[in-house]
C-alpha cells in the first residue's frame, strides 16, 4: 500500500468521528445528504446516542456506537436567541464532549446573533450567502483530506479558538498563487474585514505538474493580507484529476464582520427604514428621509 493510500485509509477511518447536523429549516437540507469523510444524523438522533452512551456507563460500547470527535451544526442565528427552541439543542450539542462547529449564513448574523451563537458552542464560522453546505464540505475537505501536509480537526481547533471565522475559497492559475490566494480572500463571506485576523487555516490543492514550492509562494501571499503576529497553520495535497490549477481554501479566524443592510434596517446617516430600488437588473438601497443612497445590500 502506498503512502498516499495510508492516508486516505487514516481519513476514512474518521468517517464516523466527525457528525453532520442542521437546525431548523437546514436541518431539512441537509436530511439524508453524504459527506465523504463525516456522517449525517438529526440533532434528535445524536443527542439520543449521547444518552445512550451516558447511561450504558461501564458497558462495553458497539463498535459502531463510538462518540463523535466533532460536530459541525449548520443553523441561521436568527433562530437562537431567548425564547427559540433551537437554542437549547444548540447548548446540548455544545455540551457533548466533542468539539462543537456552527457554521452560519454570514448575511444573517449581526453581533447579538453571533454572540448567541458563539457562547453556545466552541466555534463559529461564517459561510457566503445560503451556502451552507458548500461551506461544511469546504471545511471538512480541509482537515481531513489526506496530503502531502495534513492539517487535522486538532488545528481547526487551534484556529477557530481565535474568534469568529470566515472561509472563503479560490482557484488560479498554477503558476499564479497570488491570485489563487486572492480570490480565496475575495470569496469571504460579504461583511467580513480579515485585515486583522489572529489565525488562519491554509490548505493548498495542487495538480501533479506543480512544484510544491508553490505553497511557500501561497503563504507568503497569505501573510501580505494579514497581521503579522497572525498564527498561520497550512496544509497541502496533490489532486490528481487538477489540471494547470492551483486551489487555495482559507479559514480566517478572530474576523471583523458587519454585514450589509437589508431592506427595513435603519439608515446608516438617519435611522429611518431603508427602502430597495431597482435600476434595471441591479438593486440597491436608499434612504427616503434623508437621500443617502447607494448602499451595497444583503440578499436575504
Amino acid at each position: 500500500m502506498s503512502h498516499r493510500d495510508d492516508l486516505r485509509e487514516a481519513a476514512d477511518a474518521l468517517g464516523g468521528s466527525v457528525v453532520v447536523c442542521g437546525l431548523g429549516a437546514h436541518g431539512d437540507r441537509l436530511a439524508g445528504s453524504a459527506f465523504r469523510n463525516a456522517r449525517y444524523a438529526s440533532v434528535a438522533a445524536l443527542l439520543a446516542e449521547a444518552t445512550t452512551a451516558t447511561e450504558r456507563g461501564a458497558a462495553p460500547a458497539p463498535a459502531d456506537a463510538s462518540p463523535p470527535a466533532a460536530v459541525v451544526v449548520a443553523l441561521d442565528p436568527d433562530e437562537v436567541g431567548e425564547g427559540h427552541e433551537a437554542v437549547e439543542s444548540l447548548r446540548a450539542l455544545g455540551g457533548l464532549d466533542a468539539f462543537a462547529v456552527a457554521v452560519v449564513p454570514a448575511n444573517a448574523a449581526d453581533d447579538d446573533a453571533l454572540s448567541a451563537v458563539r457562547d453556545a458552542v466552541d466555534a463559529v464560522l461564517l459561510a457566503e450567502g445560503d451556502a451552507v453546505e458548500a461551506a461544511i464540505r469546504a471545511f471538512l475537505a480541509t482537515v481531513q483530506e489526506p496530503g502531502f501536509v495534513n492539517l487535522d480537526l486538532t488545528d481547526a481547533e487551534t484556529v477557530l479558538s481565535a474568534g469568529v471565522a470566515a472561509l472563503g475559497t479560490g482557484t488560479a492559475d498554477r503558476d499564479a498563487p497570488g491570485a489563487a490566494v486572492a480570490a480565496a480572500f475575495d470569496g469571504l463571506p460579504e461583511g467580513v474585514d480579515a485585515t486583522d485576523a489572529s489565525a488562519v487555516l491554509v490548505d493548498v490543492v495542487v495538480d501533479p505538474e506543480t512544484s510544491i514550492a508553490a505553497a511557500t509562494d501561497v503563504i507568503a501571499a497569505v501573510r501580505e493580507r494579514i497581521g503579522a503576529d497572525a498564527n498561520v497553520i497550512w496544509g497541502g495535497a496533490v489532486d490528481e484529476d487538477a489540471a494547470h490549477e492551483l486551489a487555495v481554501r482559507l479559514v480566517v479566524a478572530g474576523v471583523r464582520h458587519a454585514p450589509p443592510p437589508a431592506a427595513g434596517d435603519p439608515c446608516p446617516r438617519c435611522g429611518d427604514p431603508l427602502v430597495t430600488y431597482r435600476f434595471g437588473a441591479r438593486e440597491t438601497l436608499s434612504c427616503d428621509a434623508c437621500g443617502y443612497s447607494g448602499i451595497s445590500m444583503r440578499r436575504e
